[in-house]
């Protein structure tokens, strides 16, 4: 998930990236005066498939791996990725302490991380352009799994200063883009928030650019257990703080993933203060399956056009003429498109109105064929990494001013606002 290398670029990159904001909901003044109880192990409509209470002192080491990424350090220097924590009282506490080495200095630098994880491989989470695999290890699977609900109890360190807690997942297939979600990186520096992002890191089918949000939360986080969970469907992340829905990123990996729990001074969120150790405390993490199951049909013919700098979707909400770009859900008729190419030139078809996009002036919108003319009409050159641009002798449609509107102009074929990708839309 995070190293120094890895979140300096999100974090520059962060004033660039679309809000995932189709269902944010803020949480009003303080709700709980004292630890939100933990939820019953039975879940209506769930079956639990994987379940970590930490009842006794030592670790299960059938579920966990207790090193960070040992794959990137050499033998000799394994000791180093090695978690310091306690289990006691049906708790987890991972530490950070004033006396621990960086795990990997030679490729991360200063970063320090307590983490245990439930899978581990040669090449997997490469965290920066240049790491390299320095211990050929054997795969480690305790849990790693694809799509279901999570839940984590918690209480974040009241440490203040640089540094962050983290629960998150990685795609297991090293071959191919190990898309990211960070269901918890909240730094000690911002106690009363949530913070959640995501990408697809080369993913054909996820996330082309960050999606990033700090969420304010109610309640005592860093003095106080309150419960996170994230449900994972085939085109959805929902996130909820103790049990109220947050967030909503109408996107997600469908590639299994392993998890990782740690905690982090060093990597790109402050310096850290004088206060030791640095501790986060997690009493379970739960992952049920949905009886329903988890249809991953796609329809034949029907696309979403999403963006390689954005995080969302061109559609046509809320039918006024003009053509919108934000998220929505990939069920909507009004994010579904079919091209339709004829003559070397590709119209796009709405499925809500039966209308073609195309520019008016510099305004992006939709009508009939008609009205649309040539107009509609759009030529798509390769941009590269499975991407391509839509435009016409004037032009190309971007979204480079995050107007929440598709804009127009004549733009830089490098600028990645201006690159396009067509995916199946769910089969409905």
């Amino acid at each position: 998930m995070m190293t120094r290398p890895k979140l300096a670029r999100r974090l520059t990159a962060s004033a660039a990236v679309v809000a995932s904001v189709a269902a944010l909901t803020l949480l009003g003044p303080a709700a709980w005066a004292a630890d939100t109880p933990p939820n019953p192990v039975d879940k209506s409509g769930y079956t639990l498939d994987f379940s970590e209470e930490f009842g006794g002192t030592t670790l299960d080491t059938s579920k966990w791996m207790p090193n960070y990424l040992p794959h990137w350090v050499p033998a000799e220097d394994f000791a180093d990725t090695a978690a310091r924590y306690t289990i006691s009282n049906g708790t987890i506490k991972l530490r950070v302490e004033q006396n621990q080495p960086p795990w990997n200095p030679d490729q991360d630098g200063t970063v320090v991380s307590s983490a245990i994880q439930t899978h581990n491989q040669n090449n997997w989470h490469p965290f920066n352009g240049s790491a390299v695999n320095r211990n050929n290890l054997p795969t480690f699977d305790g849990y790693s799994t694809k799509y279901g609900y999570f839940e984590v109890r918690a209480k974040n360190s009241n440490a203040g200063g640089g540094g962050h807690q983290a629960l998150w997942l990685v795609g297991t297939n090293t071959t191919g883009g190990q898309s990211e979600i960070d269901m918890i990186e909240t730094f000690f520096s911002t106690p009363n928030s949530w913070r959640i992002a995501a990408y697809g890191w080369g993913d054909p089918n996820f996330l082309g650019s960050w999606s990033l949000d700090t969420v304010p939360v109610s309640g005592s986080p860093t003095t106080e257990f309150h419960v996170y969970s994230m449900d994972w469907t085939p085109t959805q992340l929902r996130f909820y703080y103790d049990g109220q829905l947050v967030k909503t990123l109408n996107d997600a990996p469908n590639t299994a993933m392993g998890i990782i729990m740690n905690i982090y001074t060093g990597a790109g969120s402050g310096q850290p203060n004088s206060v030791w150790p640095k501790q986060w405390e997690v009493d379970y993490l739960r992952v049920y399956k949905d009886n329903a199951g988890y249809s991953e049909a796609v329809s034949p013919t029907w696309k979403l056009i999403n963006n390689r700098h954005r995080a969302g979707a061109i559609n046509i909400e809320p039918n006024d003429g003009l053509v919108r770009f934000g998220e929505v859900p990939s069920t909507y008729w009004s994010a579904q498109w079919v091209p339709e190419t004829a003559s070397g030139t590709t119209k796009y078809r709405n499925r809500w109105t039966n209308q073609y996009l195309y520019v008016n002036g510099t305004n992006v919108r939709h009508g009939t064929a008609a009205a649309a003319g040539t107009a509609a009409e759009w030529s798509t050159p390769d941009a590269g990494g499975g991407f391509t641009r839509i435009q016409n002798a004037s032009g190309a449609l971007h979204v480079e001013n995050n107007t929440g509107k598709v804009e127009f102009a004549n733009v830089s074929s490098s600028w990645w606002s201006s690159h396009w990708q067509l995916k199946a839309a769910p089969a409905n």
